[in-house]
């Protein structure tokens, strides 16, 4: 059935006038629906119709972490001050930002035909997810939408300062890195066969740490196309993990755990992610063996991963959360205290959450105390290896002493 597009005009509980567009099957379904928001005493204009392939917007784009996160944090305000649903939209609709106009309107369309804010969003995948349209539907069960909608916009904004920080802290140290492989490849590709082919024609024997880099260089030449190949299949392999096979990725994820600095990195960064998406879906109410999937999605290490998907059968079976954790090797001890002593207290919410601020100040402190020292010890290796070539290059130089006469 066609559907039909009403003006209409009315009051809403507090007496101020209100008036809007409506999306319905029939003038009964427009005026149940007005009820239903609130509004008195509404005066509906003659319908005009949509067709349903004109219904909704062609493409509603998909909003980044900063805009879901202000998008949350903007909507629970409104429906805290006892705001409706569709007017807090519209006001949200208002934005000067285009995609959440387009994604307001979409939500707004779906609710005026009869949706609730979780239906409406679920036609909008690309948009939300599926934990952020369970704690939705937790929120909207237990009547708590604003505290349920403050709590994802904070996960949103902690995942977000928590990659931003990662991806910073590795940009220079790669930087450094990139720049020292292009430098020492120029240097025994380019420029080093052309001493090798002056030093022959002199018949000059030539120093050890010479030969050793003119032999490095010819294997660099000859063999250079190996070289790359090798080159993109580990950084391939690096970037592209999440989509190897199940035992290959986790056996890597498994050494990257096992490695002194890079495991320690990996280990706060999954204990923090897990516990903050375990606090927050228990905060919305979901019972804990249907938040540690969720909590299990957000883990990027396959070891942790997998791990905590584990955890659900021990729960489900009887055992309580800290006694399933501590069987697994991953877990941090500290962590697994904590929700001990959450359990014990009814308190695991919130111990949760300070296991996962700990991890948090845990990786900045290692970041802090990591990053003083690859940098110089990068720079430091850098030195010595364009040094030792350019070393190699003129040493030979030293012991011509016919080389430039005539």
């Amino acid at each position: 059935m066609n559907q039909q597009i009403y003006q209409w005009r009315g009051t809403n509980s507090l007496g101020l006038p209100q008036r809007g567009e409506i999306e319905a099957q029939s003038l009964e379904h427009a005026i149940s629906i007005l009820a239903a928001r609130g509004i008195a005493g509404p005066i509906l204009n003659e319908p005009t119709s949509r067709l349903p392939w004109l219904a909704l917007p062609t493409s509603v784009p998909k909003l980044t972490a900063p805009e879901l996160a202000y998008f949350s944090r903007q909507l629970a305000a409104l429906l805290a001050a006892d705001i409706s649903v569709t007017d807090a939209l519209a006001t949200l609709g208002e934005s000067d930002r285009t995609k959440i106009r387009m994604v307001m309107t979409a939500l707004i369309q779906e609710i005026n035909g009869g949706e609730s804010l979780s239906q409406a969003m679920a036609s909008q995948p690309q948009v939300f997810d599926t934990f952020y349209l369970t704690l939705i539907r937790a929120g909207e069960a237990a009547a708590n939408l604003p505290v349920v909608l403050t709590r994802l916009a904070a996960e949103i904004e902690r995942k977000t300062k928590l990659n931003r920080n990662v991806r910073q802290a590795l940009l220079q140290p790669m930087l450094i890195l990139l720049t020292a492989i292009i430098a020492v490849t120029f240097l025994l590709v380019f420029v080093m066969p052309q001493f090798g082919a002056l030093y022959a024609q002199q018949g000059q024997a030539m120093p050890q740490i010479t030969r050793w880099v003119l032999g490095a260089s010819e294997t660099l030449a000859q063999g250079g196309s190996h070289f790359a190949l090798m080159a993109v299949f580990v950084i391939g392999l690096l970037a592209g993990s999440k989509y190897l096979g199940g035992q290959t990725r986790l056996s890597l994820h498994g050494l990257l755990l096992s490695l002194p600095l890079f495991g320690r990195w990996s280990r706060y960064t999954n204990t923090a992610a897990l516990c903050h998406t375990l606090a927050t879906t228990l905060t919305a109410g979901i019972p804990l063996t249907h938040a540690i999937p969720y909590a299990a999605q957000t883990c990027r290490n396959e070891v942790f991963r997998q791990a905590t998907q584990q955890l659900t059968g021990q729960v489900e079976s009887g055992d309580r959360l800290w006694a399933a954790m501590s069987e697994a090797a991953c877990f941090p001890p500290a962590m697994v205290r904590l929700v001990r002593l959450g359990e014990e207290t009814g308190r695991l919410e919130a111990l949760l959450t300070q296991a996962g601020l700990q991890c948090e100040d845990g990786l900045a402190q290692l970041q802090s105390n990591l990053l003083p020292m690859i940098e110089p010890a990068l720079m430091l290796l850098m030195g010595c290896v364009v040094g030792g070539i350019i070393l190699a290059m003129y040493l030979p130089i030293f012991s011509m002493r016919d080389l430039f006469l005539p």
